[in-house]
């Protein structure tokens, strides 16, 4: 089956129109949020894959040479040598900007498989063009990772540290509250007379105006769990205004102890940039119940929450993400030799 086959680098190349048609009811996917994602991230690289059949556009995949991706390693010198070396052989990967949702969009059968091989050897033919060092597709679903069509080459592993999600069936935050269990109301009740009685107020904006003040508690979140540091953090509080966001700032007498940046797009949201003033109690439960109220009152039909701290987040309602599979192809034999050992 034939497609035409369209490689371009830029949302606005394509057009607000046809990108929405093309990504219609799949979250981070609009043309607004990859303006933002272009915008925050400029320096890297898109290359955005789209298919057409018989005039229309019917699939795309959307990819990113991810030099400065925020690697998992403990030891920051052992971090800086692998930064290096992506900065010279970057990955390509396959995913929707800041938003840990995979890039890929198939059409239903009978066109995906024959899509999707076309896909994978255009991305394979771009990953050699720019001496990637891995082609790589993550955030995929369980069944995502194990289609048929995925060609031979790929591994295939399993991403520790699922992200979590909450889906809101609530008309308003009360009744939330009513779905708790009679302890965790009780906790929340006493929790919020503490933080009165501390002075703690958080208050909500629509764009983020103590950016310089909210960097520092930012970094000490990341060096609370030995993370590197999350490169699009300045951008991603900078730009905010082009998407759905709410700042929301955790003030004791104007000053700050403790913010989030709650992002969406359509009608699912989710929550970066946590900062914390670690001599201030209570800052995360007051943080964590207040963009769970916002979103119910944005009528956000899921509120995502990442990875971590799983028995509190069940408590609250909170259930893992299905999208923590993900297959590559190494591009050099090095890196397919530790392919294999990776392999299931």
């Amino acid at each position: 089956m034939d497609f035409d086959v369209e490689i371009v680098h830029s949302a606005a190349e394509v057009g607000q129109e046809q990108w929405d048609r093309l990504g219609a009811g799949h979250a981070f996917a609009s043309y607004r949020w990859y303006r933002f994602g272009e915008a925050v991230m400029a320096g890297e690289t898109p290359i955005y894959i789209i298919l057409s059949h018989s005039g229309e556009a019917v699939a795309r995949a959307t990819f990113w040479l991810a030099r400065r991706e925020p690697l998992p390693v403990a030891s920051k010198m052992l971090r800086c040598l692998a930064q290096t070396a992506l900065r010279r052989w970057p990955p390509m990967l396959c995913r929707s900007p800041l938003a840990n949702i995979s890039g890929l969009i198939l059409p239903g059968p009978p066109l995906r498989d024959a899509a999707f091989r076309t896909l994978i050897r255009v991305a394979q033919e771009q990953a050699r063009r720019h001496r990637a060092s891995f082609l790589a597709f993550d955030f995929l679903e369980h069944d995502q990772a194990r289609w048929p069509a995925w060609p031979g080459g790929f591994t295939r592993i399993e991403v520790p540290d699922p992200g979590t999600r909450l889906c809101i069936a609530w008309t308003d935050f009360e009744c939330y509250l009513q779905h708790l269990s009679a302890k965790t109301r009780k906790n929340y009740r006493r929790n919020c007379r503490q933080a009165h009685d501390l002075g703690i107020e958080v208050k909500e904006r629509r764009a983020t105006t103590d950016i310089d003040r909210a960097l520092p508690l930012i970094r000490s979140v990341e060096t609370k769990h030995n993370s590197a540091p999350n490169p699009w953090v300045h951008g991603m509080l900078a730009h905010a205004g082009m998407v759905d966001s709410v700042w929301l700032a955790a003030e004791i007498a104007g000053r700050l102890v403790g913010c989030e940046l709650m992002l969406g797009d359509r009608d699912v949201w989710f929550v970066t940039a946590l900062g914390r003033d670690y001599d201030t109690p209570l800052v995360y439960f007051l943080l964590g119940y207040a963009d769970i109220e916002r979103a119910i009152q944005e009528k956000v039909r899921v509120l995502r929450w990442g990875s971590g701290a799983y028995e509190t987040k069940q408590r609250l309602g909170f259930e893992l993400e299905p999208n923590n599979h993900m297959t590559f192809m190494p591009n050099s034999r090095g890196l397919r030799w530790l392919a294999r050992r990776l392999s299931p």
